[in-house]
This record gives structure tokens, sequence and C-alpha cells, in this order.
């Protein structure tokens, strides 16, 4: 059985906390790599979002990867970040060779949240790696690109996503339109490498 197999996933779209969705949560924990506490009940509140899905493995129930959509007034009210506090449960994350499918999996995730929602403009945001600065973004954005069949538009420089001049607050980011036009007239702020580089970078 492929792990990627689209037709052996379901999408559940939680929009509070509930004891299956905190049995996912436990799952996350369970890993205590560098970003654990951003899934942590304090800083990944179910309620914040408009939708915060996940898919799972149909055949075995398992929790492949999750994600939501927010915008908690730092954005226009037409803005909305996608698959924000995105992770890959780690019997799904892709390796090398199944990069695109794996991806496939995300944009699943991605469609089916639009679906519930209305934003004229949806970001994805992503920070440098502390090791390997921007090598993972760099692949993230070729395959991203590929299993959505160019749905996203790269944008240049750093976007802001929290109210601090640190570098974790500036991130790499693409973009959709679902209303042509609507990101230029946002028109947000934007730093390039040398300004991001010139940043503390944050705790």
């Amino acid at each position: 059985m492929y792990r990627y197999d689209l037709s052996n996933t379901e999408i559940k779209i939680y929009y509070e906390s509930s004891p299956e969705f905190e049995s996912v949560r436990n799952i996350c924990l369970e890993e205590n790599n560098w970003l654990r506490s951003n899934y942590t009940k304090e800083n990944l509140l179910v309620e914040q979002h408009t939708g915060y899905g996940v898919v799972y493995q149909k055949s075995t129930g398992k929790p492949m990867v999750m994600g939501g959509v927010f915008n908690d007034g730092r954005y226009p009210k037409n803005i909305a970040k996608q698959i924000n506090r995105l992770y890959t449960f780690p019997e799904f994350r892709m390796k090398h060779t199944d990069m695109t499918d794996g991806f496939r999996v995300t944009c699943s995730l991605i469609d089916a949240l639009e679906k519930v929602n209305s934003y004229d403009v949806y970001l994805i945001t992503m920070q440098n790696r502390p090791r390997g600065g921007k090598r993972w973004w760099d692949a993230w954005v070729k395959h991203m690109s590929i299993a959505s069949n160019s749905k996203w538009s790269l944008g240049s420089g750093y976007i802001q996503t929290c109210n601090a001049q640190v570098q974790k607050c500036w991130q790499n980011y693409v973009y959709y339109e679902a209303v042509p036009g609507k990101f230029a007239e946002w028109n947000p702020a934007i730093i390039n490498d040398e300004g991001w580089a010139a940043m503390p970078e944050g705790i």
C-alpha cells in the first residue's frame, strides 16, 4: 500500500477542540523537535482558525498532515494564512524520491480548507531553518509547485508574520489570489535578504 494514495485519505476539519483532535495533538507532541512549542494547547488554538484540518489515512486511521486557515486580525480581513501550524507526522514525511506525491496530500488539505473559506488571498509562509537556511524552502517550493499545478506564486523577499522586528517574524512566502489583483492591492511590507539578515533571530 502506497502511503500517499489519495484514495486512501480522508480529511476532517475542526472548528474547536475535541477529544478526537486532542488525541492527534498528543501524537504530534510526542516528537521533541525544534518547533514542538508551536503545537501546544497554548500556541495552537483550533478556535483561532477558520477551519483546522487533519488528513487521515483511511485504512489505518493514522493522522498524516494537519494545518489550518488563520487570520487573528494581523492581516486585512480578506487575507489569511493557509496551512498555519502545518505539521507532517513522522511516518508520512517525504523522502527525496516521493516529495511531489507527499505534497499532493498537503494540497488536498489546502483545497478542502479553501472550500470552507472565502478569503481573497491566501499565504503560505515558512521561516528559514536554524541550520540550512533556505534549502528546505527551495525544495518545498519546487515540489509544491508541481503538486499544485503551479497554483501558488512565489513571493519576493520576506513577509511579516508577527509583530516584532526579528527574523522569525519575517518569513519566506507563496501566495494564491482567489480574486486576481488582491495581493497587489494589499501591498504588504516586504524586506529583502539583507534586511532579514540584519535582524536578531528572535526567541
